[in-house]
């Protein structure tokens, strides 16, 4: 047996045995829910930059034994594959946040893949897409945070840290959710953590947050995650020895990845006791996820007033000091990636395109209409809410931010609507139905399935744990069309 950590031990022994009959329902329900949204924002974002890139090179990869990947006819190998699934599941800024950061497209890619590859059932890959995400979350809930406050209660201080990656962790739980599938013993496993941590990518997160308009690398690779978690797992099974403890200690890849070593012990305590991945929310808009508190709420103006957003005079929008980081604050608007995190875009966008892959088409980054609201919208840090930041974090000691206070403010031919909320339809307080996300996948799988098709594998995703064979659901991903090309004209 490769030694570790006890806490390494304990998180590889309760990913490798635990089983889907122990989930709780409701974490069992969020596995299909989070399942049938990823394979929905993975078909809605085949038809950009990003994911033609990932498939122009997995493509090369042929391998008559190995995964499905939407949109191309034959199997490409396992890693390959994976690389493909995670870029396409990201693509749109679409899939399931669960905070403080992305996990799904990181962790779900991984196990999807190998799960095909080794002829598992439905229950089996949803159990596996739980361990993953209980596993990342729990680690990067635990990761000293992208933000410190301090001071008290009457007068908190505020820092936005450079320094902080917490979506590399998902390497932890993509190795030891693919590896209950591939059935590896663990020692195997453990050395192939030891693998992945001198794999994963380096914390690029911060430079992300700095830049004002990002690379379709945004934060970090989901591909480049899931494709490392497969090498590893491969090259432990050849005998390749990894180092059992490089995920911790001052050296280690959960102390290089934040402001300090991360609380693995406590992960690995918390594992099957408290269920992260029930704090998953599941977007409504294909954007950064710190907007969609106010574009619910100008949704509601919108609704409730009835009046055109070209009588609107300015929105005002004032929320959680995050909003003035440069990536969100762009003014610069060219590009999809631009789209996906300009917060002013967003509301810029709403009156005129439904949310999915339309916010980024090329009609909608050069609709006058568009650009002309883009011009009224303002969106500033409220230094008051940094009192509510530190309820969060210090009094609450809650592990992330779960409340965004935000006020939006909208003047209109002499007329002015306010409204405030701390969270937003998708978030676990406010649950999206069935329904609601269906219609979700319907417009992201429009044009890449027909509807009736688009319809069935919704409904075959939500309940999966039925399912005896992935055969049938991975024909179904292949023969999707890839349709049109997204992005700038």
């Amino acid at each position: 047996m490769v030694r570790a950590a006890v806490s390494v031990e304990r998180l590889v022994e309760w990913g490798l045995h635990v089983r889907w009959r122990e989930f709780p329902e409701n974490v069992r329900e969020m596995a299909r829910g989070i399942t049938a949204d990823c394979v929905g924002c993975a078909l809605g974002g085949l038809g950009s930059r990003k994911s033609r890139a990932a498939v122009g090179w997995a493509g090369t990869f042929a391998s008559q034994h190995g995964a499905s990947v939407p949109g191309v006819r034959g199997r490409l190998a396992s890693g390959p594959a994976a690389f493909a699934w995670g870029e396409f599941v990201n693509a749109l800024e679409f899939d399931p946040d669960l905070t403080p950061c992305h996990v799904a497209p990181f962790v779900l890619p991984g196990p999807w893949v190998t799960a095909e590859a080794h002829r598992r059932s439905g229950e089996e890959v949803l159990a596996a897409i739980v361990v993953a995400h209980e596993i990342a979350a729990q680690i990067a809930g635990r990761m000293p945070g992208l933000r410190a406050v301090g001071g008290s209660a009457q007068r908190p201080t505020y820092e936005f840290r450079e320094r902080w990656s917490a979506y590399t962790a998902g390497i932890v739980g993509a190795v030891v959710g693919s590896a209950r599938l591939s059935g590896d013993d663990p020692s195997v496993v453990l050395s192939a953590l030891g693998i992945a941590s001198g794999l994963a990518p380096v914390p690029i997160s911060s430079r992300f947050f700095f830049t004002p308009r990002p690379s379709d690398l945004k934060y970090g690779s989901p591909g480049w995650v899931s494709l490392g978690a497969l090498t590893a797992l491969d090259l432990a099974r050849g005998g390749y020895r990894g180092d059992a403890d490089a995920l911790t200690g001052p050296n280690g890849l959960l102390t290089i990845l934040g402001n300090g070593p991360a609380d693995l012990e406590g992960a690995a305590i918390d594992l099957g006791r408290h269920w992260r991945i029930l704090d998953t929310v599941f977007k409504r808009f294909p954007t950064g996820g710190v907007g969609h508190v106010g574009l619910d709420l100008f949704e509601r103006f919108l609704s409730e007033t009835g009046i055109p957003p070209e009588k609107i005079d300015s929105i005002e929008v004032t929320s959680d000091p995050i909003v003035e980081v440069p990536v969100l604050a762009n003014r610069e608007v060219e590009d999809p990636v631009d789209a996906q995190f300009a917060l002013a875009w967003g509301f810029a966008l709403l009156p005129y395109y439904a949310p999915g892959p339309a916010w980024q088409s090329p009609k909608a980054l050069t609709d006058p209409r568009v650009a002309r609201l883009f011009r009224k919208v303002r969106i500033r840090g409220d230094p008051t809410v940094v009192r509510d930041l530190y309820r969060q974090l210090v009094t609450e000691k809650l592990p992330y931010v779960r409340r965004r206070p935000t006020r939006v403010v909208v003047r209109a031919g002499g007329q002015r609507w306010e409204a405030s909320d701390s969270v937003a339809a998708g978030y676990p307080e406010r649950p999206v139905s069935p329904d609601e996300l269906r219609v979700k996948f319907l417009r992201n799988s429009a044009g890449h399935l027909p509807t009736e098709e688009g319809n069935r594998l919704f409904s075959r995703l939500l309940t999966f744990d039925g399912v005896r064979s992935m055969a049938s659901t991975a024909k179904l991903l292949r023969n999707a069309a890839v349709g049109p090309k997204m992005g700038a004209p």
